[in-house]
């Protein structure tokens, strides 16, 4: 323990209480803009497949006979 706050001492006197690394800002910009586009991807491709699903269903029951459906009426007790 008396050696590493021995380092630990040192190393503040050279470097101070924090060390903050310089930000990259290009790594940072590229990080966000590829997350943007990848969920605007996604956001698009689930989009489209409910478009899809809701044309078939569509097609579906235009094409479906039309027939009266019986309904039974169950009194209250």
């Amino acid at each position: 323990m008396k050696f590493d706050d021995e380092v630990r001492k040192q190393l503040d006197a050279v470097v101070g209480d924090e060390f903050h690394p310089p930000r990259q800002w290009k790594a940072t910009i590229l990080k966000w803009l590829g997350a943007a586009i990848l969920a605007v991807a996604a956001a698009a491709i689930i989009a489209a497949i409910l478009h899809n699903n809701l044309t078939n269903a569509e097609k579906a029951a235009e094409k479906a006979p039309k027939r009266p459906v019986t309904i039974t009426i169950v009194p209250a007790r």
